[in-house]
């Protein structure tokens, strides 16, 4: 089993390095590339409201990372005060789509499962991501053919 606890200052600056740990860590335990994009991004996404909702001066968050059984799962943990997370990031009609605010709605794409927990002493947001086996096409089959349409001539 491979584990990791890392902790990082409560700054934007250490998002990045939370990405890192993260991707590392998922190449580890042997997720493949595209996988591994959709772990790093939910990670960061979760990084990102720790730091932002979540912040402390001179504080931190805590990544702690766990693989067993086929399924890796990321603890992203803060000391902020917590929000309401009734009705968040479940659907978002297009009329209601922003340039912020799609954090929530992104992990719960990405990732297998989702959990929060909110209390006095900070939020402890769960990411799990389960190995899915690998889709192949037929052999001699062109897969940006069988994959990808085109509108017309270009």
């Amino acid at each position: 089993m491979n584990e990791l606890e890392a902790r990082f200052p409560s700054a934007p600056s250490a998002v990045c390095a939370a990405r890192r740990a993260a991707r590392a860590f998922a190449r580890r335990c042997g997720f493949g590339q595209w996988e591994v994009s959709d772990i790093v991004l939910a990670v960061g996404e979760a990084c990102n409201n720790a730091v932002e909702h979540a912040h402390v001066t001179g504080g931190q968050f805590t990544m702690r990372c766990h693989d067993s059984e086929g399924a890796v799962t990321f603890e992203i943990e803060d000391r902020g005060g917590g929000f309401e997370l009734d009705g968040k990031g479940a659907t978002i009609s297009p009329n209601e789509r922003g340039v912020r605010g799609l954090g929530i709605f992104l992990m719960r794409c990405l990732m297998d499962d989702v959990q929060y927990t909110t209390n006095d002493s900070g939020t402890t947001v769960r990411l799990v991501k389960r190995m899915h086996p690998v889709k192949t096409a037929p052999e001699g089959a062109d897969f940006m053919s069988a994959h990808v349409s085109t509108p017309g001539p270009i």
